[in-house]
Order: C-alpha cells, then structure tokens, then sequence
C-alpha cells in the first residue's frame, strides 16, 4: 500500500491552510488610521495630561499600537497581529473601565472617553476584518 499521495495531499492542504488571509484594504485602512488616532491620544494624556512618571504606562500602550500599526503596515504576519489586535483592544478597555470603577485620576476626561469611543469602533473595525 501507497501511503505517499495520501501525505502529499495533507501537505499541501497544511500549506494552503497556513497561507496568509486577503483583507480588504479599506477596512485595514481605516483600522490602521484608529490605532494611529488612539495611540496619539494616548500619548497626549500620557505627557500632557499624567506627566511622567505617572503617564509611562499610557505611553507605552501607544507605542504598542504604534508597533502594531508598523507591523500590519509591513505585512509582517498580519494574521497573527490582527488576533492579538483584537484581544489587546479589549484588554485596554477593560483596564480603563476598572481604573473608572475606582475613581482613578482623569480617567473621566473628555479624552478618555474620546479615546475608548475611537477604540470600540477599532474594535469593531478589526472584529469584522476577521470575519470576512
């Protein structure tokens, strides 16, 4: 018995399975300028707003969806970084919700609220992508 073709062909539904997913380029577009929109935000709160050292924590969130933005742009594993995308969004939602909950400094600012309405429509955005 032959069990050589039957390997070939799981081979190569493996390779096309693994094959990197065609997103359409205006909803990137857009998700990509949300995240551009948001880490902005996060950095003004973060140095203007917090002031250092209070603010770090905002600034590297921004340098993460900047890093994030870099890397889609690039195409560098798009698929992987739209999942955790996803994921980071909601995890940086959650976070500013608990620091409400607790009346934590300036967390009820116009821009905080600005910046998590740009958030869920990234959310949003990128939730869609996946599904597509």
């Amino acid at each position: 018995m032959n069990l050589e073709p039957a390997l070939a062909s799981e081979k190569s539904n493996v390779s096309t399975a693994g094959s990197s997913m065609h997103y359409p380029k205006r909803l990137l577009n857009i998700a990509l300028l949300l995240a551009a929109v948001t880490a902005i935000l996060h950095l003004y709160i973060g140095i203007l707003v917090y002031g250092i050292p209070l603010g770090v924590p905002l600034i590297l969130i921004a340098l993460v969806y900047i890093g994030g933005i870099v890397l889609i742009a690039a195409n560098n594993r798009r698929d992987r970084w739209l999942k955790i995308g996803i994921y980071w969004v909601i995890i940086i939602i959650a976070l500013w919700a608990a620091s409400a909950a607790v009346n934590a400094p300036n967390t009820n600012i116009v821009l905080a609220y600005v910046d998590k309405a740009v958030e869920f429509i990234l959310l949003g955005i990128l939730l869609r992508i996946r599904t597509k």
